[in-house]
């Protein structure tokens, strides 16, 4: 008889009074334990009580302890843990109720630092996209507990995707978005200037890799490439800053 053994798993902690509250408001079952330090257990009181209904461990802890459970200094006094959340697929499906909503979509090629995976997710959450969706690639940073904590609670909205490699999935999205992609180079308009010619179907905004940009093949599935003008004191923004000035001119004045 084979035995069929499960992975356990693994787990998360989410630090920061905004990114605890936020989660307990949206997702209070997701809380396995609570840790927190003096200071803050004096406002941490209702979700004690949330705990304690569910016979789930909540603790206040020395300032060297909590450090110990966050594994980080930048914890904000307080540390709830999770279980990791699975990444969720795209189906046929998914991309039909896409269309159907007009839904705003953000796509990552590469992103490698975790901060600003969680500074974008905070973008998007502040202006009502609620999927991004990633690659399936080494490079790629996933939703871990240094963009939880930088995310400050927009973890709770905002649900990720993820694809074996984005130029395939770019084609089928095209049926029901534009796809609107970053670049340095070639003939790029603003976003103004993109806004400003007509955008046919509901935008969908592809931000690149931090150093490298954009992968070529899937520049070339784009229907408009912009750049974000500036005085050419430095090259470019960072890719959270960038993902913050594209979502406003596409999906905030919506």
């Amino acid at each position: 008889m084979k035995l069929h053994v499960h992975a356990k798993q693994q787990e998360l902690n989410v630090c920061g009074w905004q990114a605890v509250s936020m989660l307990f408001a949206r997702h209070p079952d997701d809380v396995r334990r609570l840790f927190f330090d003096a200071a803050t257990g004096k406002r941490a009181g209702g979700f004690c009580s949330q705990l304690a209904a569910q016979k789930k461990v909540y603790r206040q802890v020395e300032a060297a302890e909590l450090e110990k459970v966050a594994g980080t200094k930048l914890h904000g006094g307080i540390v709830a843990v999770i279980g990791e959340r699975p990444l969720k697929k795209v189906t046929r499906e998914v991309l039909a109720e896409w269309g159907r909503a007009r839904a705003p979509l953000l796509l990552l090629d590469r992103v490698s630092n975790a901060n600003n995976v969680g500074a974008i997710v905070r973008t998007a959450a502040f202006f009502g996209v609620r999927a991004i969706i990633v690659p399936d690639h080494p490079a790629q940073a996933l939703p871990g507990e240094a963009a939880y904590r930088v995310a400050e609670g927009g973890m709770e909205f905002v649900d990720f995707y993820r694809v074996p490699a984005l130029p395939v999935i770019c084609a089928e999205l095209k049926r029901h978005h534009f796809l609107i992609g970053t670049s340095l180079t070639g003939n790029q308009l603003s976003p103004a200037q993109a806004k400003a010619r007509g955008i046919p179907r509901p935008p969908a905004i592809i931000l690149g890799n931090e150093e490298r940009g954009m992968a070529p093949e899937l520049a070339a599935q784009c229907d408009r490439l912009v750049k974000i003008p500036g005085v050419d004191a430095v090259e470019s923004l960072n890719v959270s800053a960038a993902a913050a000035v594209l979502c406003w001119e596409f999906f905030g004045q919506r």
